[in-house]
């Protein structure tokens, strides 16, 4: 238990120090570092943390990578190397879900542009006039909430400013 305690401290130096590195942009979880917390959760070894940490993340991961929390996973059954082996499998498919996430988001904010660009030719007097006819089209213009049009637009979040004068407002 003493030497779990110690890689606890350890681990929550480091990251600390990295927190401190740049602490406007950088920000992390410490681990407890109340033993009694540790025997109550039966993790009592470096090695159980390792495996805990891992079966977490596999866990949680998978939603990123494949749209579903792993509720299949055996965790007990696993050893240690295939825990880890499918650690790495769910990092590269978290990485290309993003990637894949990338690549459709700049694709829908293509077709917006390109969407916008041809209502300003069909006679739009202005930006604000060709997103309205586009909202119109796709039957957001009484939408209330700019994220949602976003959503179903396939867009970024970030572009909810583009349609906040176009919300419809409850009285």
């Amino acid at each position: 238990m003493q030497e779990l305690m110690a890689h606890i401290k350890a681990e929550n130096e480091k990251t600390q120090a990295w927190v401190a590195e740049d602490p406007k942009n950088r920000w992390a979880g410490l681990y407890i570092e109340d033993e009694a917390h540790w025997i109550e959760r039966g993790i009592t070894t470096v090695e159980a943390l390792e495996r805990d940490n891992l079966a977490t993340y596999i866990y949680e991961g998978h939603k990123d990578a494949f749209g579903v929390k792993g509720r299949h996973y055996d965790f007990e059954a696993m050893s240690t190397e295939e825990l880890r082996a499918e650690a790495d499998y769910i990092s590269r498919s978290v990485k290309e879900q993003m990637e894949l996430e990338a690549n459709m988001e700049a694709e829908a904010v293509a077709r917006f542009e390109k969407a916008v660009a041809e209502y300003m030719q069909m006679g739009a007097e202005d930006r604000a006039t060709a997103i309205r006819w586009l909202l119109q089209a796709e039957g957001l213009d009484k939408e209330y909430d700019a994220g949602y049009i976003c959503y179903n637009l396939g867009l970024p979040y970030s572009m909810d400013k583009e349609f906040e004068a176009h919300l419809t407002r409850a009285a």
